[in-house]
């Protein structure tokens, strides 16, 4: 059997050892406070920048959007001026065709009429 001094000793022995486990998940405790902290940390830096990514992202899309609008625009008003020109060259090219026509009936005239012996 124990004596009380001994009883005593090994009562503050498992005292110390629950003090010290205590100790020790406290600290234990701590650390992963701290690193749960980080990661809340981390997700709303990520999150930040995801959201400026996403206003990035969109306001690209915007500016492509609009950019792609003026080509269209001005690609319609160059189409619309060549058409314009083409059909200006082509009005003026019937018009010198049939200048040309006339003027060659006219000369197959003279042709005919200088083989038919009616030269001077």
């Amino acid at each position: 059997m124990m004596t009380s001094e001994q009883s005593l000793d090994r009562l503050e022995r498992i005292a110390k050892l629950f003090v010290r486990a205590g100790l020790r998940a406290r600290r234990n405790m701590k650390d992963q406070n701290e690193k749960i902290n980080i990661i809340i940390n981390n997700q709303i830096e990520h999150d930040d920048r995801f959201a400026k990514m996403s206003q990035s992202i969109e306001q690209s899309r915007k500016e492509l959007s609009h950019a792609i609008e003026r080509s269209h625009t001005e690609l319609s008003q160059s189409l619309d001026r060549s058409h314009t020109e083409l059909s200006q060259s082509l009005n003026e090219l019937a018009k010198a065709q049939i200048h040309t026509s006339g003027r060659l009936d006219a000369l197959i005239e003279i042709v005919r009429w200088d083989r038919n012996g009616n030269s001077n």
